[in-house]
C-alpha cells in the first residue's frame, strides 16, 4: 500500500508543480518539440501513477478480503489496536471505501475519455470528408488531399482523415505569392506527417475529462502553440523564413474547430520568434530545464517504487 501511496502523493505533485513551472520554460518557443515532449510525458506520468497506484490499491483490498484467514487475523489484530487505544478497523475501512471510489472514478474517467477520442476522431474523418465533396481537389500525395475550397477568407488549415486533407481558400491563393502559398503549405503537411492532428486529440481529450487540473487544461493549450511552432520550423527549413513570415501574417481566415491553421495560435508572437535572435545561454538553459522534466517524469515512479518496495535501501 506504500507505493500506492507514494505513486499518489507523487502524480499530485507534478499535476500541481507542472503547470506552474513548464510554461516559464516553453514560453519563449526555443525548442518546442522538446517542449512537447515534457508536456506529454508528465501528463502520461501522471496518469500512469494514479492508474498504478488504483489498480494496487484494488489489488491490495481484494486480497484482504478474499482471505478469509487473513480477515480474520485483520480483525483480532485491529481489536488489539482498538484495545490499546490506538487507531482501529474503521481507519482500514475507510480506506477500503477511499480505493473502491478511486477505482469507480478512473473507470467512469477512462470510458469517458475513450468515448470523447473516439468521437473526436470521427467527427475530424466526417469533416475531411466533407471537404472533398465541398472543394476543388487540386493534387493528392502520400501526406494529404490538397483541396481548393472558394472563399474571400484567407485561410489555410488541414484536417486528419483517412486520407487527410490540406485546405487552402482562394483568397489566400490570390493573397499569396508563390514561395508564400508553399511555405504556409509545407507548414500544413508538417502537421500531419508528425500526427499533431492526433496529439491534439488526446490532449483536448484529457484537458475536457480532467477539466479541473490545470496539468490538463493548460497542457492542451500550451501542447497546440507548440505544435504550430515546430510546423512553423518544418516550413522554414523547407522554404525559408521570409516566405513563412509573409505567407503567416497575410492569412487572416480561422480554421473549424478540430483544424490545425497556419494562421492559428498567436500568429505574431510566432513571428516574433522566427526573428528573435536565440541566444546560447538561454537555449542551453531551457533544454536542459526541459531535460529535467523529462527526466522527473521518466524517473519519478520508478524511484517512488524502488523506495517503498525497499529495492533502493538494499541496493545502497
Amino acid at each position: 500500500m506504500s507505493v500506492a501511496v507514494g505513486l499518489f502523493v507523487y502524480g499530485v505533485v507534478v499535476a500541481v508543480v507542472a503547470p506552474r513551472a513548464l510554461p516559464r520554460l516553453t514560453r519563449h518557443g526555443l525548442v518546442p518539440h522538446l517542449g512537447v515532449v515534457a508536456w506529454l510525458t508528465l501528463m502520461a506520468s501522471v496518469l500512469g501513477s494514479w492508474a498504478v497506484a488504483v489498480g494496487l490499491g484494488v489489488a491490495d483490498a481484494a486480497h484482504s478480503w478474499l482471505h478469509a484467514d487473513r480477515l480474520v487475523a485483520d480483525g483480532l489484530h485491529e481489536a488489539e489496536v482498538i484495545a490499546s487505544g490506538h487507531e482501529g478497523l474503521g481507519a482500514q475501512v475507510a480506506l477500503l471505501v477511499v480505493t473502491a471510489a478511486l477505482a469507480l472514478l478512473a473507470v467512469v474517467l477512462g470510458v469517458r475519455l475513450a468515448r470523447l477520442q473516439l468521437r473526436m476522431r470521427l467527427r475530424a474523418r466526417e469533416h475531411a470528408d466533407a471537404l472533398r465533396l465541398t472543394g476543388r481537389k487540386v493534387h493528392r500525395d502520400a501526406v494529404a488531399d490538397l483541396v481548393l475550397l472558394e472563399s474571400e477568407e484567407r485561410a489555410a488549415y488541414c484536417v486528419a482523415g483517412s486520407p487527410s486533407v490540406v485546405v487552402v481558400t482562394s483568397g489566400a491563393v490570390a493573397a499569396l505569392r508563390g514561395p508564400e502559398l508553399a511555405a504556409v503549405l509545407a507548414h500544413e503537411h508538417a502537421h500531419l506527417e508528425r500526427r499533431h492532428p492526433l496529439l491534439l486529440t488526446v490532449t483536448r481529450g484529457l484537458a475536457t475529462t480532467f477539466g479541473r487540473l490545470r496539468l490538463f487544461t493548460v497542457g492542451a493549450r500550451e501542447v497546440a502553440r507548440l505544435l504550430e511552432m515546430c510546423a512553423d520550423d518544418a516550413a522554414v527549413r523547407r522554404h525559408g523564413r521570409a516566405p513563412l513570415l509573409s505567407g503567416l501574417l497575410a492569412l487572416s481566415g480561422v480554421a473549424p474547430a478540430g483544424a490545425l491553421a497556419a494562421s492559428g495560435a498567436d500568429v505574431l508572437a510566432r513571428a516574433e520568434r522566427l526573428v528573435a535572435p536565440r541566444r546560447a545561454r538561454r537555449l542551453r538553459r531551457t533544454r536542459m530545464g526541459l531535460l529535467t522534466g523529462i527526466g522527473v517524469a521518466v524517473m519519478g515512479p520508478l524511484l517512488i517504487v524502488g523506495a517503498a518496495s525497499g529495492v533502493l535501501i538494499c541496493l545502497l
